[in-house]
């Protein structure tokens, strides 16, 4: 993600929660941001299309205003190419506001209702937020679990036990 998509994506937040819609604009922001196909993201981003021809287009297609004319500005400073990274830091900062943390569990099977419980339980009382929790089955794990979440990694699988044992051995 880029520093720039981060202030843009702030500045978007500062005005949504101003007005006291945070989840409209969000939602709307995904909408918008899984409508652009490649053919519209080319149009949007060719030199030889008018600025203003590009606004006529989002003016017919969006009826939100906040999100209108913050695309607006996107299209003046040359910088629709960032609304997908716009959109992913905007969820971040909303997630941080809420104080959510999104984490994905792999395992070598799908976690029992139980376990998805209890995993969810020890991580919001050890890191004092809500958890939405994304369990991916990965056959290649021999057993244990790899838990991703805020760029970190706790990998108690047998397969990384393995690995820190063979190269351990190696040494």
């Amino acid at each position: 993600m880029s520093y720039v998509a981060f202030q843009y994506a702030e500045a978007l937040f500062g005005l949504a929660l101003e007005e006291k819609k945070v989840e409209i604009v969000q939602s709307d922001l995904k909408d918008l941001n899984s409508a652009i196909d490649t053919e519209i993201y080319n149009f949007l981003i060719h030199p030889k299309i008018t600025k203003n021809a590009k606004k006529e287009i989002i003016s017919s297609v969006l009826s939100n205003d906040l999100i209108k004319n913050f695309v607006y500005v996107l299209i003046d400073n040359l910088r629709i190419e960032l609304l997908d990274d716009i959109y992913l830091e905007f969820t971040k900062i909303v997630d941080n506001q809420n104080k959510v943390m999104k984490v994905v569990a792999y395992s070598n099977k799908l976690l029992s209702k139980s376990q998805t419980t209890q995993l969810i339980a020890n991580l919001e009382k050890k890191h004092n937020r809500k958890i939405e929790l994304n369990n991916v089955v990965d056959e290649s794990i021999v057993g244990g679990m790899r838990i991703e979440f805020e760029g970190k990694v706790l990998d108690d699988t047998i397969n990384n036990y393995l690995h820190n044992l063979k190269a351990n051995l190696t040494k």
